[in-house]
Order: structure tokens, then sequence, then C-alpha cells
């Protein structure tokens, strides 16, 4: 008991106490990552905040900014605050003069420069009349002028100006936005310049993180969710930089800069397939809701449709389309939230705080568009909003992918756990229905007797397979007349004491209620088990009774499934022996006479048609007796019929000890015996049949204490060399049968040699 007691403690407790402290592990792990990632927003936030400059507006000089009409009297507007001018996108060249009065030099002063933020131009130029332009600038060619991460537009002013400046302003744009130019010191624009470089940089080096680890978390465990995550962050990571221009930075060949316009909206509704297929993922909506899922796919696949073709219309794109663009970003905004809203209901990991980042990303993309009509003043919040709102997002988006991974962890171990188990059960189902194969195969055409041991050996050698044992026996008192005791190996009973099998053979009173037991084995004198044994036992009906006792070396328990398992086995062979019996039994009661105890006419005939074929593939001689009793009408009406079936009884037990085991003996009808010698001629036949006929005369047979003599006339036929059926024989043996009768009866009569040809013996 205290050996099962500790086997109960260690697999009831110890494994789930071991399993629930490697879960807390693998959380502190997760946490730990999650709380890396989790310091990039604040990275980011006070990139942000600490990007406003102190000195800006001491730094400044103030301008005035005037819209110029152009050769058809068209004018562009300019923002309410007048400090913004705003381009439509259509890639017409907007003017307008700037204003301002320069300060007088000092010792203190660096040079003025003209800064405006990084939007997507065509063109850009400065000029004052004849005397001073600026170097053309582009958002599609940076030149070496704009640094390796360009954020803005800076244009130095000549040293020597100072009073007032007067200046045209020229700008084409690929889409609507808001030109804000600056006037401020150089020192002042470099900070500008480095502090919105570190957000950028920052906002890449994250993503570049972040899809990393979804690649290297995708290899770990196959997700699915996680080679999406590393699509949304690729992609986001694009988007980011087409919206800074740096992608032009890297298109030595100007490849994505001949798509013009036409590249921005495909990359923006690139990066929402992207955004919608990770949301998709990441809220589980396959499972929950399949319906929508696969409607988010179809519009997936449309959007990228929908970007192939803006990209093949490139800088011709119409502004229609680049108006219509807006719309499909708040469609995959409300879709995104109906999505949102949903995990929300379902209470998916994070889905909070994914939903505030895509708020954030709505928020920032409206902030912009307002901007870029003029409706709000461009600031460094409406200018990089956006893309820190997508980089907080994808943070977002990797913490909760991050805490999941336990969750996934766990249904991995569980999906392998469910995985052995069906292997197991598989191999148990094998095991069982080779053992059930062997049984009907292997008991087929035994005695009685030899049954039970066959079925018992095999029962042990299929359970040896799944519930490993050094010593197993199979033991039945009772059962089907006879007592049994087999074991695996075989050579173990030989080493079994005396008291060892007297010990086993007292479980039937232990075993009362078909409850399985296991105890511990010791040696005499020692304390300390060697061996645990188990009994298990058979479903045999009472008064008999069956047990499998099963030994292990060493203190390791029997499993309740392997006790199982051995009473499942047992089944299936008592099973198996009962059928097997049975079926001995219908096939002795099918092929004997009842009576006689011989063979009956069914299986004599069946005999007969088996030995002739045999006998005419290989040319052996084969022959038949017809066996009568003489006068047997005679004892029936003297003696009644009760002694005239005591007479064949008689006269079939003298017969069966007079033939030899490969002759065959029958009862063909009434009085009448077959008798078949396979492999003799007729001299020998004749023989055997005078043998017969002199073992019945000289036999008494004691009725009412009355003593009967019997005599019997025999009929010989022998198969002739074309003979493959046995009528035609049998026919010969009958008429020779009457013929020993005519002749005086208690004699033999073998069928005459020279007889009518076998057609004519078929047309009789």
């Amino acid at each position: 008991m205290g050996v099962l007691a500790g086997a109960f403690v260690a697999d009831g407790w110890v494994e789930p106490m071991k399993k629930r402290a490697a879960g807390q592990g693998i959380l502190e792990r997760h946490w730990f990552a999650i709380g890396g990632i989790a310091l990039l927003p604040l990275l980011l936030l006070y990139l942000f905040f600490s990007a406003v400059p102190e000195r800006a507006a001491r730094a400044s000089v103030p301008l005035t900014l005037t819209a110029v009409a152009d050769a058809t009297g068209q004018a562009p507007e300019v923002a309410r605050d007048g400090q913004s001018l705003l381009l439509k996108g259509d890639g017409r060249v907007s003017q307008a003069d700037l204003r301002f009065v320069l300060p007088r030099a000092d010792g203190e002063s660096s040079h003025w420069v003209i800064w405006m933020r990084r939007v997507p131009l065509e063109n850009l130029r400065l000029s004052a009349g004849e005397y001073w332009r600026s170097s053309d600038r582009s958002f599609l060619r940076p030149s070496a002028e704009d640094g390796i991460l360009p954020v803005g537009y800076l244009v130095r002013l000549p040293g020597a100006w100072e009073g007032e400046i007067a200046l045209r302003l020229e700008a084409a744009a690929m889409r609507k936005s808001a030109l804000a130019p600056e006037i401020v010191s150089e020192a002042v624009a470099m900070e500008y310049v480095q502090r919105a470089t570190m957000i950028v940089i920052v906002a890449y080096a994250s993503l570049i993180t972040l899809a990393l680890l979804s690649l290297a978390l995708y290899f770990a465990s196959r997700d699915m969710t996680f080679l999406s995550f590393f699509g949304f962050c690729v992609v986001g990571l694009l988007q980011i930089a087409a919206l800074n221009g740096h992608m032009y930075q890297l298109d030595k060949l100007g490849v994505f800069a001949g798509f013009g316009s036409g590249g921005f909206g495909a990359m923006s509704l690139i990066f929402e397939a992207a955004a919608l297929r990770i949301l998709l993922r990441y809220a589980d909506l396959p499972k929950a809701r399949s319906d929508w899922s696969r409607r988010i796919n179809i519009g997936a696949v449309a959007l990228l449709l929908l970007a192939g073709v803006m990209l093949a219309w490139g800088a011709n794109v119409s502004p229609v389309a680049s108006a219509a663009l807006p719309a499909f970003w708040l469609a995959g905004g409300v879709v995104g939230f109906a999505v949102l809203l949903d995990a929300w209901r379902r209470r998916v990991t994070m889905i909070g705080a994914v939903l505030c980042s895509l708020l954030a990303i709505v928020a920032a993309a409206v902030a912009s568009e307002l901007t870029a009509v003029g409706m709000l003043r461009s600031s460094l919040l409406t200018h990089y909003g956006y893309q820190i709102a997508i980089v907080l997002c994808a943070l977002m988006l990797a913490v909760g992918l991050i805490s999941r991974i336990s969750r996934y962890r766990e249904q991995r171990d569980r999906e392998q756990r469910a995985r052995e188990e069906s292997e197991r059960k598989l191999y148990r189902e094998a095991v069982r229905s080779e053992l059930l194969t062997a049984l009907q195969m292997s008991l087929r055409g035994l005695d009685e007797e030899e049954v039970q041991p066959a079925a018992y050996r095999l029962l042990l050698e299929h359970l040896h397979r799944i519930v490993p044992t050094s010593l197993a026996l199979a033991m039945t008192r009772g059962y089907l007349g006879a007592d049994v005791l087999v074991s695996w190996p075989p050579a173990a009973l030989d080493r079994m004491s005396e008291q060892d099998l007297t010990r086993r053979q007292t479980l039937r009173q232990q075993l009362s209620g078909s409850i399985d037991l296991q105890y511990p084995v010791t040696k005499p004198g020692e304390a300390v088990p060697v061996a645990m044994e188990a009994a298990v036992s058979m479903p045999i009906r009472a008064p008999a009774w069956g047990a499998l006792v099963l030994e292990r070396a060493g203190a390791t328990a029997f499993h309740p499934d392997e006790l199982v398992i051995a009473r499942d086995l047992s089944r299936i062979t008592v099973q198996q022996v009962e059928e097997a019996v049975t079926a001995l039994k219908l096939r002795h009661t099918a092929e004997v006479d009842a009576l006689t105890g011989s063979m009956n006419r069914r299986s004599i005939d069946l005999s007969l048609s088996r030995t002739f074929q045999h006998s005419h593939r290989n040319q052996q001689p084969l022959s038949v007796l017809f066996v009568d009793i003489d006068h047997f009408k005679t004892f029936n009406d003297m003696f009644g019929h009760a002694c005239g079936d005591f007479c064949l009884r008689e006269l079939a037990r003298v017969l069966k000890g007079t033939l030899s085991v490969d002759d065959f003996l029958g009862r063909y009808g009434g009085e009448e015996f077959v008798v078949i010698l396979p492999g003799r001629p007729t001299e020998m036949a004749r023989a055997v049949a005078e043998e017969l006929r002199v073992a019945v005369e000289a036999s008494e047979f004691r009725w009412n204490e009355r003593t009967l003599r019997l005599t019997v006339s025999i009929g010989v036929a022998s198969r002739l060399d074309a003979e493959s059926l046995p009528q035609p024989a049998l026919e010969r043996a009958d008429r020779a049968l009457y013929a020993a009768k005519r002749a005086g009866r208690n004699r033999v009569q073998v069928a005459p040699a020279v007889f009518k040809p076998r057609s004519t013996l078929a047309g009789t």
C-alpha cells in the first residue's frame, strides 16, 4: 500500500507541480521579453516630446506667405494660419511668395536656413529673381544635400543676406500636402533634423526587431499568426519608409520612383491588407467566425488587386483614384474595429491595448489628412503621429502574441500528449486485433483439451508486448472441466517452487467481486519489496474461476490502465476459448452420428469426395466397403428398437477397433455402414473386410441378460483408374453387398473386375 500511495502521489501531484513550475518559468521569461518591448514605446514618447525645441520661439524669423496665381489665373490655397501652402497633389506647380526680415548677423548667429518638413513633392525650388536660386529638391530623387535619412527640406540662405527678403517658392506635390516653410537658424534646423532622425531610426529599429522576433517565433511554433505578424511588420516598415521618402534612397535604379503617386496609394492599400490579416489571425477569427474570416480574406485580396492596378497606373493615377483612398482606409478601419470588438467580447489577450493602438492609427491618419487640407496646423505630432501609431500597434500586437506563447505551448503539449495517447491506443488496438486473429487461427482444429493451454500462451505473449513483466501466469480451475496453468516465459514454471504455486493458487477468495489486486513481493526475512505483483480476475462463470498473475521486478507499481488492458485481453481470450470449444461440439454434432459415434451420412459423403479426388490426382488405390447387419429386422421385431440401437452402437465399436487410424467409418443409413480404405487395392481391401467380418462374428453382445451374436455381409469395390467421383464405386460395392446376401450372408463379396463403362453406370 505504501508503494501504491507513493505512485499515486507521484502521478497525481508531482507531475502537475512540475508542469506548473515549468509554466511559471516560461511566463517569467515571456514577461521579461514583454517588459523589454514595452520600453520601446516609452522611448518613442520621450523622443517625440523632447523633439519640441526650446529655442524655436526665439530662433525663428516671422514669415509671410502669399499665394501666387499661375498662367491660368488659379492660385493655390493657404492654410488658415497663413503659414502653410496647400498643395492639391495633381502634379501642377504651385507658387507662393515668402517675405521675411533677417536680422543683422552677430558673432553668435549662424546661417539662416529655410526648413520644411518632408512631404511628397515632385519638385521644390526657391528663387530670388535672377540673383539667387536654390538647387532643385525632389521627394522621388533625394540629393546628397538631404543626407542619408532625410527628414525635411533644408535650404541654406546666403550668409550676407539681411533685412527684408522676398523669395518665390515653386512646388509640385504627388498627393495632397501642406508645405510649411520656417526661417530658423542652422543650429535649430540641425536640432530638428537630429531629433526627427532619432524618432525615425527608433521606429525602423522597432519594426525590424519585431519582424525578426516574429520570424523566429514562427519557426519555433509553426503558428501562422507569427508569419502574418512578420508580414505586417515588413509592410509597415515599407509604408513608413515610403512616407518618409527613404525608400527612394535605396532605390538607386528609380524603380519605385517610376510609380509616382501610384506607389503611395499602393503601399497604403498593401499595408491595410496586411493589417486586416494580422487582426484576423490575432483575434482567432477563423475559429470564432468563419464567415467573417472568409469575407475579410476576400477583401484583403481585393485590396491587393487594387494596389496592383494603382502600381500599373503609376504616376498617371488619377486624382479621383487618390481621393478614393481615404474611403478604403475608413472601410478598413471600420472592419478592424468590428473584429477587435468581437475579440473584446471573447476576451482575447491584450485586445484592449491593440484596440487603443488602432484608434491611435486612425486618429493619426485623420490628423494627417486634416493637416493636408489646412484644417490643422502642420506639426511634429501630425507629421510623425501616424508612423508612431503604427509602431505602437505593432508593439501591442507583439506583447499580446508573446504573452500567448505559453498557451500555444500548452496546446502543443496537449496535442502531443493526445497524439502519444492515440498512438498507444492504436498500438493496443493492433495488439488486441493480432491476439484475436492469432486465437481464431491457432485454436482452429485443436482438440478440446488443447484449446485452453494454447489460448493462454498466446494471451501472455501478446500481453507482454504492452505490459512489460518479468513473470506472468494464467491459471483456471474447473473451467470447461479442466485445470490449466500456463506461464510466460514458458520455462518459468520449472523454476517456481511448490510454495509459490500454492500462494498464487489461493487468489480465489481475494479476487471475489472481480477486484484487481496489487501487492509487493518480498524475500523471506526482508521488508524491502523485490517485485510488484498484480492479480486480475478472468471473466469465467462460477463455480469455475481464473486469474492472471503479473509480476514486475522492482518497486514500480502497475498502472491502472495496464490492469485494464490485461482484463480486456483476458476477456477476448476467454471468449475465443468458449467459441472454439462450442465450435468443436457443434462440429462433432454435425459430423458424428449421435447413435453410433461414427461419421454421419453427410460427413462420410464429404470424405468420399475428398479421398476419391486425392487418389485420382495422385493415381493411388482406394477401396470402399459396404457393411450391412444380417437379419437386423429380426432383432428389432424380437427385442425392440432399443435392442436394435444397442446392436448398432456395439457394431460401430467393433468396427472402429478393427480399422486403422487412417480409415474412415460412417453410418450410411439404417443398419448400413460405409468404410473408406485409402491406399488399399482390391486384395488388401478384401482382407480388411474379412477381418471385420470375423471380428463381428466372434463378438458377443449382452442385452438384458441375453447374449446376442451378429453377423455382417460386406461388399467390396475399388476405384478404377479413370474414376474421380465416388458414386460408381459405391454402386459396385452396393451390388456386391447384395450379391453377398443372396449368396447366404455372413460373407465378403468383391465387385467384379470387368464392369460396365463409367458412362453406362452414370446413365443407370
